[in-house]
C-alpha cells in the first residue's frame, strides 16, 4: 500500500551568479590619485561601500589582496578619532 505522504524530489533552484563589484570610473580615478591604504578605505567608506567590497577592489602596499581586519581598523579609527574631536 502506498502511502500519500511520499514527498517529490524538490527541484533545485537556479544557481544564482553573484555579479563582480567593481569601482566607477570617477572612483577608480580618485583612488588611483590617493597615497595611502588608509585614505583609500576612507573614501571608499564614505563612497558607502561595505568592508567586503573595500576589500574586493583595492590591494595593500605590496599588491596582496586587503584584509577585512585592516579595513574595519581604518573605520573604527576614523569613527574614535570623530568622537574625540567632537568631545574637545
Amino acid at each position: 500500500m502506498k502511502s500519500s505522504t511520499q514527498r517529490k524530489p524538490a527541484s533545485e533552484p537556479a544557481p544564482v551568479k553573484a555579479k563582480a563589484f567593481s569601482l566607477t570610473k570617477p572612483q577608480q580615478k580618485v583612488v588611483d590619485g590617493l597615497e595611502t591604504v588608509s585614505a583609500r578605505i576612507r573614501y571608499l567608506t564614505k563612497e558607502g561601500l561595505t568592508r567586503s567590497q573595500i576589500t574586493k577592489v583595492i590591494t595593500n602596499a605590496k599588491g596582496d589582496p586587503l584584509l577585512y581586519q585592516h579595513v574595519r581598523n581604518v573605520q573604527m579609527q576614523t569613527i574614535a578619532k570623530a568622537a574625540e574631536a567632537a568631545k574637545a
